[in-house]
Order: structure tokens, then C-alpha cells, then sequence
């Protein structure tokens, strides 16, 4: 073991938003860790979501930037989930471009009834309903690589004990994951964040992966430290992501490599939800165009409400 950690320190940027992928020095052990501030609390805040819905939107954003910040090429990477609960739907997607920053968005369908007949503080297998419902994970890179999608159930008892399942059975990759979001007790606002470690793959490539004693230890070892972390230690803006992994991981020295910065930013634009009512009939738009002449289509994502006029549906 080495008797200090190796750091590498990261260019300018926010250290708020960001993902900070490490390796473990002398293992074959590598991470990600994320913190979400300004990005979750603008998200969560738009539509102003039950605390135990915005709670479980907040990891999954988080899950979702962890895994997209893996790609190399630009591409969007997106988590939804679908199931009989009180939350039908859940979705978010990170979208990669060419300035190499990472854009987060996400949203949650509630059935209110249903909500309604649980407590303060309902499970997560209570809100999100287990039976039929699943996690798919959609990778699309465009005209470079062939579309991806894996999905997985929802069986465990937190989202990360999901995705953690999703990387055991469909990527055959020992994963531990930690996700949190909650209200910052100071600020009110939302904060999230999360860690993940991996155990990488020995051997050539097609063959089975080679768990030794050795690695096998490694891997125990790692995993073990990073399930120590504390919640709040996820989320405490005093505490950066490079002194967190420095309190999991000092004994035997961690390296950190450049961070991905994440920003909020939807896709959605007036432009580009013209383009589609054009391509509704004269009845179509007949039947949308409300009382008061106009045409209102909302974003689901960042609850924005456009407004159009029936001849602004007609190309020109």
C-alpha cells in the first residue's frame, strides 16, 4: 500500500456540479462520484414534486449522470422506469456535446390517488410498485454506434440496489452503488449526490472475468469502504468530492482523473415544438386550439408552457 494518496487535481470548473471519476491505487477497483447542487434543485423545484417523489427523481438523475459521463462519444444516455405504482413513469437523460459538458434533465409521472393512500414517508418499493415494473437503460450515439438498451427489473429495495442488479446480470460487473438526495437543512434547496466502484475485468476479452484471491480481496475492500460513507457526507457542500474520496480511500491511495461538469439544460424549444404541430391535420389542430384561440403544448421535463397560434402550425 502506498502510505499517501495520489491526487490529481482538476482544471477550473464548478465543484458543485460535477463528476469525478478515480481509480484505487494497486487495485483493479475504479469509481465515479457525483455531486448535483444548482442542477437538482432547479430540476426538483419546477415542478415542485412531493418530498418522497423528488427524493427518488433526485438519485435518479444522479445515476443517470454517473452513467453518462462513461461515454466517449456524444450521445444522450437515458434511465426511465415504468410501473403500476404511485410513480407510473420516472425518466431522465443526459445529453453529451461536443464542449464535453454534461446536460441533465428529468421528470416523474404521480397517479395522485394512489399517493394519496401512503404516509409521509413511503418505501421505495412502495412508491415506484415492483410487480411488472422495470429500469431500461437507453444509450443512443447517434450515427456512430448501433442504438443500446438494457433493462432490468425493479426488484431491490433502493434504486441503486436496482441499478446494481442491472450491472450484475446484464454487464456481469461486481458494482456497489450509493445515491442520495435530500433538502439541504441550511439552504432549503435540493442537493444529491452518489458513488459507485467497479471491479474492472482481468483477462482477454470474451473470456470469463478473473476473480483471484488477490482481486477478490481488493474488491471486498473497496466496496466495503465505500459503503461506509455517510449520507450526509454525499451531499455536504463543505466537503468537495476529492476530500470525501480522500476519507474512503487514504490508507491506499486514490487517483482522480478530470471531472465532467453537469449543467440543467432542456432540450425543449419553441422552434423545435412548431416543427412538430406542423405535422398535425387542420382537425388535429382544430381540436388542440383552446377557448382563447391559442395552442399550449408543456414540457414535461422543465414545465415550461409554450403558445401558438393555429396559423403558426402551417408551414411556411
Amino acid at each position: 500500500m502506498t502510505e499517501t494518496p495520489i491526487v490529481v487535481k482538476d482544471p477550473e470548473g464548478s465543484r458543485d456540479n460535477e463528476v469525478r471519476p478515480f481509480q484505487i491505487e494497486g487495485m483493479d477497483v475504479r469509481g465515479r462520484a457525483v455531486r448535483f447542487g444548482t442542477v437538482v434543485d432547479q430540476i426538483l423545484k419546477a415542478h415542485d414534486y412531493p418530498e418522497p417523489v423528488a427524493r427518488i427523481l433526485g438519485e435518479m438523475l444522479v445515476l443517470t449522470g454517473m452513467l453518462g459521463s462513461i461515454m466517449k462519444f456524444d450521445g444522450i444516455v437515458t434511465l426511465q422506469t415504468k410501473s403500476a405504482g404511485p410513480i407510473p413513469m420516472m425518466v431522465a437523460d443526459y445529453e453529451r456535446r461536443e464542449d464535453g459538458i454534461g446536460r441533465v434533465r428529468g421528470y416523474a409521472d404521480i397517479d395522485q390517488q394512489k399517493l394519496s393512500t401512503f404516509g409521509k414517508n413511503p418505501s421505495f418499493q412502495g412508491m415506484i410498485g415492483s410487480k411488472g415494473g422495470y429500469l431500461a437503460l437507453t444509450i443512443d450515439q447517434g450515427d456512430k454506434m448501433d442504438r443500446y438498451q438494457g433493462i432490468v427489473e425493479l426488484k431491490g429495495e433502493t434504486l441503486a440496489e436496482v441499478a446494481r442488479n442491472y450491472f450484475q446480470n446484464s454487464e456481469q460487473t461486481p458494482t456497489e452503488i450509493r445515491l442520495n438526495c435530500d433538502k439541504d437543512p441550511v439552504s432549503g434547496n435540493w442537493r444529491a449526490g452518489g458513488l459507485m466502484v467497479q471491479h474492472l475485468a482481468r483477462g482477454e476479452v470474451g473470456q470469463e472475468r478473473i476473480l483471484d484471491r488477490e482481486t477478490q480481496e481488493h474488491w471486498d475492500r473497496a466496496s466495503i469502504l465505500m459503503s461506509s460513507v455517510k449520507s450526509e457526507e454525499l451531499l455536504d457542500p463543505q466537503l468537495d468530492l476529492d476530500q470525501l474520496l480522500y476519507r474512503l480511500y487514504n490508507e491506499d491511495g486514490v487517483r482522480v482523473f478530470e471531472s465532467s461538469t453537469m449543467a440543467h439544460q432542456c432540450r425543449c424549444s419553441r422552434e423545435r415544438l412548431q416543427t412538430v404541430l406542423q405535422g398535425f391535420s387542420d382537425e388535429d389542430i382544430a381540436d388542440m386550439t383552446k377557448e382563447n384561440g391559442k395552442i399550449d403544448v408543456n414540457c414535461q421535463f422543465c414545465n415550461t408552457t409554450y403558445y401558438f397560434l393555429p396559423e403558426e402550425t402551417r408551414a411556411s
